[in-house]
């Protein structure tokens, strides 16, 4: 298979819940009605062999237990997409069992495995990154390394901005097979939208550090899951929220945007 890409397909309601693969966050929801829908997954692989799936349900927002109406279900699919968008495969995933009006529950949890085989590399320096919960005063370094990152967009230091996101930026474009042109566009894109009007910083103070990838990246993130920092548009009433994670670098000593 040239390009193998994989999704995870899932349906999902009345809960607050997360999906990760290999311990990589690749969706967190609220939500308070139904959903479905496919992810990619193709980052969070880097290397061809076992991977793992895991799944947390938690009541929403506000709530004490699950509702009875909770659920999540996920299988994940094979595609080749190379030369249009082809199903080859599909592996067994995790569905919830029905919740009892009697029962308390306040979290559920479940996983699976599938094996794949990938085409492409990954920069995974993050495997060779020191252990978050190592790293004395993490939480105040991350939220430091978030206002970094700010402060050059909002100061118009695209190209340091860049350069900042170059090792994210590559790994997202090649395990979607992204030509150069259109990854360039990607970050362009982005860029462009800070210039014309979305530069107004929103950053949640009250986020939390959320450790991932068997302890060896961390991003901020809100309550609800979604990425604490933002940026807003004052006269369109919305905004682009940078969904970043970092490794610390044993080489800078600092944290890293991967």
């Amino acid at each position: 298979m040239k390009e193998p890409y994989y999704m995870i397909h899932f349906d999902a309601a009345a809960c607050l819940f997360e999906i990760r693969v290999n311990d990589q966050p690749v969706l967190t929801m609220n939500l308070s009605g139904q959903a479905s829908s496919k992810i990619p997954i193709n980052y969070t692989i880097s290397n061809s062999g076992k991977q793992e799936v895991t799944v947390t349900l938690l009541p929403l927002i506000g709530a004490s237990k699950l509702s009875e109406k909770a659920y999540l279900n996920y299988h994940v699919e094979l595609f080749e997409s190379y030369n249009g968008f082809k199903l080859i495969d599909q592996f067994d995933g995790f569905e919830s069992k029905p919740i009892e009006q009697k029962q308390a529950l306040q979290v559920i949890k479940g996983n699976s495995f599938f094996e794949a085989e990938i085409t492409y590399s990954l920069v995974n320096l993050w495997t060779k990154g020191e252990n978050i919960e190592d790293i004395e005063d993490y939480s105040i370094k991350i939220k430091a390394a978030y206002q970094d990152i700010a402060n050059l967009i909002l100061g118009g230091k695209y190209e340091q901005f860049k350069q900042k996101m170059k090792n994210r930026e590559y790994n997202m474009a090649t395990s979607m097979y992204l030509s150069d042109k259109d990854s360039q566009n990607r970050i362009n894109r982005m860029i462009e939208e800070f210039k014309n009007g979305y530069n107004h910083l929103l950053f949640d103070d009250l986020a939390i550090p959320v450790i991932s990838a068997y302890g060896k990246k961390v991003a901020l993130k809100s309550s609800n899951g979604e990425p604490a920092l933002s940026f807003g548009n004052k006269e369109q009433q919305e905004q682009i929220m940078l969904d970043i994670e970092f490794y610390y670098s044993k080489e800078t000593n600092q944290f890293e945007i991967i």
